[in-house]
């Protein structure tokens, strides 16, 4: 049974506080003590349970289901009591991006026959005018690639992609290829044919390759050389058939404005005059959505950032001390499509920049990577040993002094850092920040072969290793809010 938005609702203050930290680590002062209890893994588990939950469906930007954790966000800050910094009193800050749709106009073969289009969902951006011949790829094991030769062979073909029931990463794969076009065979008839929304200004495709899914009743019926393959048993190789037949496929892209937000609320600091002055936290709360009856659940990414965005909110909601300046807390839409939603909020800040002291940002804290890390075939992670670790990017490209506040509260949660990903440093949301000049911190946990495919899942999450991030951004957070002066920018750029 699908849950509730509602339902969910935590009520900050209400749950059970149960602590968990790493083996070895400290035990906060009093001070902070009762906030940092209230980050648990039961709470946590909740909120990563909806957002990355079937009702959001993959919270792809300007879909329903990014709505839908949107305002399953703003409840949450609203619960807190934090201050509303979107449009008109809200907690949306609202960009105008219109969704697209295709209306397949003809579907026919190369001798012109008319094709079912009933079981058939487009999901490409714009019109669509192509032909092409049409290859099948089959195979039953899951955890099966194509090699670069097969991949160039798909050059220019319209490719129907029989994949194993099991999650893979074929469908990904084939988006490097020059394929015209990839549609991928469902058991059932597809339902949907909108893809994730595009900034006003967009003018292309978000992949090179028009996508979309079809029914194996219905491929079945368009040729009888499709037919016999669909009808063999499938090998654990990958095999590529040539059908012997085209399609031809015109359709017409229709749109619609939708409005699409970021999630913005802020404590407001203790301290008369530091109150001025902020901290950001931030993750980005969207992920790749819902592709025909496909949903990119994006757990980890960036679903498990999110979800420790809330316990930071909810430890600072539990502490009685609050901290002398001000938190200002983010989610943004649009951060897969290019980082749209914090180079919104950078460019049209709802308190002037220079007033920040420090952004702090969380893009995948939820699982012990392995495997090969960022396409680095020399860096080749093992999950075993990455129980409690966790990648510290950019933190001393603006600010050292952030980088040692940061090792010194880790006493109190145990993470053994790494600071071999400063290659990712430009594709996560803080980096619109640190461009401009702002002290940033960026935990990321690594990458692992669920990475930006539907695998991406709840039961994979390491949940102590989400807590503990939300509570070593608490506490990091407290520090900077607490001090004297702001942190020292002490190197010259942070691009």
């Amino acid at each position: 049974m699908l849950r509730k938005p509602a339902s969910v609702l935590l009520g900050f203050g209400l749950s059970v506080f149960v602590s968990a930290q790493f083996p070895g680590a400290d035990s906060p002062d009093a001070k902070v003590r009762k906030g940092y209890d209230a980050i648990t893994i039961s709470d946590a588990k909740k909120i990563l349970s909806f957002l990355a939950g079937p009702e959001c469906e993959g919270r792809g930007t300007g879909q329903p289901g990014f709505q839908k954790a949107a305002d399953f966000v703003a409840k949450q800050f609203k619960s807190a009591g934090l201050k509303p910094l979107g449009d008109n009193g809200t907690y949306f800050q609202n960009v105008p991006f219109y969704r697209n749709a295709v209306e397949i106009k003809s579907l026919t073969d190369d001798e012109g026959k008319s094709l079912s289009t009933d079981g058939f969902a487009l999901q490409s951006i714009g019109d669509v005018d192509l032909k092409g011949e049409v290859v099948l790829i089959r195979t039953s094991d899951p955890k099966a690639t194509l090699s670069d030769e097969a991949l160039a062979a798909v050059k220019g073909k319209i490719v129907i992609l029989d994949p194993p029931k099991e999650k893979n990463s074929l469908r990904s794969q084939l988006f490097t290829s020059d394929a015209t076009a990839i549609f991928t065979l469902t058991d059932e008839k597809p339902t949907s044919s909108t893809r994730v929304a595009q900034r006003k200004t967009s003018t292309g495709p978000v992949f090179g390759a028009v996508t979309g899914s079809i029914s194996r009743a219905v491929a079945a019926s368009y040729s009888r050389s499709l037919k016999t393959a669909l009808d063999a048993e499938k090998s654990s190789i990958p095999v590529i058939t040539e059908t012997k037949f085209s399609l031809n496929l015109v359709a017409k892209g229709v749109s619609e404005e939708v409005p699409v937000p970021n999630v913005v609320g802020m404590l407001e600091g203790s301290d008369p005059k530091l109150k001025n002055e902020i901290i950001g936290i931030g993750g980005h709360l969207d992920h790749l959505g819902k592709t025909g009856d496909v949903i990119y659940y994006g757990a980890d990414d960036d679903g498990s950032g999110s979800t420790a965005v809330l316990e930071i909110v909810k430890a600072f909601k539990a502490n009685k001390v609050k901290p002398r300046r001000s938190i200002i807390f983010m989610t943004f839409y649009g951060e897969e499509m290019g980082l749209l939603g914090s180079a919104h909020l950078a460019n049209n800040p709802p308190v002037p920049l220079d007033q920040w002291v420090a952004e702090l940002q969380m893009d995948m804290v939820g699982r012990d990577s392995y495997g090969v890390q960022n396409g680095d075939r020399n860096r080749v992670d093992v999950e075993a040993e990455n129980k409690d670790t966790i990648r510290l990017v950019g933190s001393k490209r603006i600010s050292t002094e952030l980088d040692q506040i940061i090792n010194q509260v880790n006493r109190y949660v145990g993470f053994k850092f790494k600071y071999d990903a400063e290659d990712v440093y430009t594709r996560s949301d803080h980096y619109n920040f640190a461009s401009k000049g702002i002290p940033i911190a960026f935990l990321f946990d690594g990458f692992t072969p669920d990475y930006h495919q539907p695998s991406d899942t709840v039961d994979k999450i390491n949940f102590l290793k989400l807590t503990n991030a939300a509570k070593l951004y608490y506490l990091t957070a407290f520090e900077i809010a607490d001090r004297e002066e702001p942190i020292k920018r002490d190197v010259q750029s942070g691009k």
